[in-house]
Parts: C-alpha cells; sequence; structure tokens
C-alpha cells in the first residue's frame, strides 16, 4: 500500500521502475501460494478413467495430469519419477551424471497448468503419457512426480506397483527322444522376461536309484549343460529332465527321454 502511494506522486521513468517493483514483489508473494491438484489418470483426451490403475506391466503406460491453481505465470507442472534408483525429484545432477530413466519416462516431461478447456478436442500438452521401465525396478514400485514449474517445493505424487511380464522356459533344440545308457548330450534352455538373469536349474527323475546327472546343474538362458545317461536304462525305460526358472520355480520345461 505504501509502495503504491509512492508509486502515484512519480512520473516518467522513475513511475515505471517503481511500478515493475511493486509488481516484482506482489508475483513473488503470489507464487509460493501456487497449489497442486492430485495426479488423475486420463485417457488421450484428457477424461479421467473409471478405475485408476493401481500397477503397470513393465513397458507398458498411462496418461496422466494434474491442475495447478494459482499458478500466476501458468507454467504447469514438470513431470519425473522416482523409484530408489534415481535421484530424488528437484535433485541437482552431479557433472556429466544424467538422470537415470530405469524408473519411466513421461512424454512430454512438461504440461500445461489446467483444467483442460471444454472446447479443446485434443488435450495435447495437458496430459503426459508415463511409460514403465522395461523391467521392474529393485523396490518394485515408482512414484510419479508433478512438480510446479514456478516451485518445485510443491508437488502431487502418485505411486504404482510395476510388475513383470510372466517367465517362460523352453528348450532350445527340443531334447533328443532317445540316449543310449551311459551316453552325454548338451542341453539348453531359453528363458524370457527373466529380467535378472537368474536361468534355470536342471534336475531329473526316473523309477530308479540312478537317473543319471547334469553338469553344470545350473545355467543362465542359452547356456549349455552336460546331460550323463545312468549306466543302465532305469526301470520304465524312461527318464524326466526338467529345467526349472530360479526367479519363479513355478516356470519350468521338462522332456521325457527314452534310455535303451
Amino acid at each position: 500500500m505504501i509502495r503504491s502511494f509512492v508509486c502515484s506522486r512519480m512520473t516518467g521513468i522513475a513511475l515505471l521502475a517503481c511500478l515493475v517493483a511493486v509488481s516484482g514483489c506482489s508475483s513473488g508473494g503470489s507464487t509460493s501460494k501456487i497449489q497442486m491438484g492430485p495426479v488423475t489418470f486420463t485417457n488421450l483426451i484428457g477424461a479421467p478413467v473409471p478405475t485408476p490403475p493401481q500397477s503397470l506391466t513393465v513397458g507398458h503406460g498411462t496418461y496422466v495430469d494434474v491442475t495447478l491453481t494459482d499458478d500466476p505465470q501458468l507454467l504447469g507442472a514438470d513431470w519425473t519419477a522416482y523409484c530408489g534408483s534415481a535421484l530424488p525429484p528437484g535433485s541437482p545432477l552431479p557433472p556429466g551424471y544424467t538422470q537415470d530413466e530405469s524408473c519411466g519416462t513421461f512424454t512430454p516431461g512438461h504440461t500445461i497448468s489446467g483444467p483442460i478447456p471444454s472446447y479443446l478436442t485434443s488435450a495435447s500438452g495437458y496430459v503426459t503419457f508415463y511409460t514403465a521401465p522395461s523391467a521392474p525396478p529393485s523396490n518394485g514400485t515408482v512414484t510419479l512426480y508433478a512438480l510446479a514449474a514456478a516451485d518445485h517445493s510443491k508437488f502431487s505424487t502418485v505411486t504404482l506397483t510395476i510388475g513383470g511380464l510372466p517367465i517362460s522356459v523352453g528348450f532350445a533344440p527340443e531334447p533328443p527322444a532317445t540316449l543310449q545308457a551311459g551316453a552325454s548330450t548338451s542341453f539348453k534352455a531359453v528363458l524370457y522376461n527373466d529380467n535378472g538373469n537368474a536361468g534355470v536349474t536342471w534336475s531329473v527323475l526316473c523309477s530308479s536309484t540312478d537317473c543319471g546327472s547334469f553338469d553344470p546343474v545350473k545355467t543362465t538362458s542359452g547356456v549349455t549343460t552336460t546331460y550323463t545317461a545312468p549306466a543302465s536304462a532305469p526301470t520304465g525305460g524312461t527318464v524326466k529332465v526338467t529345467a526349472t526358472s530360479v526367479a519363479d520355480p513355478t516356470k519350468a520345461a521338462s522332456a521325457t527321454i527314452s534310455i535303451d
């Protein structure tokens, strides 16, 4: 109030400088009043989805937006994700360091304040598309941050569980249908979606004490192991060899081999 009165008594350049000073003080004060609405899951055109997701599969994505109020310069929101491996949002990057994207990415990384005007036919610029990382993060979750571009101390968050695609196990090539007693052959298991490259363990079952053996008994995807058949044909004449996923023991590949 005092500054406004003083400005009213000035003219020319002095008046202009005074008005700029008063305006600057007003703008600076309003920045601290920025309010962030909750992070909202939307569709392509910005309409909220009926059932917001609580989890995403690796590599999949979702549209999100956020509404800011009292954003004086309409600077909107900056988007980032944190999953424990990346620097916390707002942390300065050390020289030569690039932001870890193992927590996922946003396209675009900045959105307009919103809300989306009803007359628009596109939500472009108001919503961003979050894509989950290609492998589950170590703690299994990702927190999405919408930070006020004018003041990164003002933000909204939402946390999602990131799940991996199911592991599958197969032989490449398929084991032989028959094998001579005491003979050796190479087996190889191929795994899909084994993000930690944990590999498989090899086992063999039959109706006798000696069913043969593997060396090594654990291999990673695409690495061979050597199976040596028992010295004599087991009772029933067959053995069942199995490669079982280490990361998910419910996933395995098996084959029955006749021992002559």
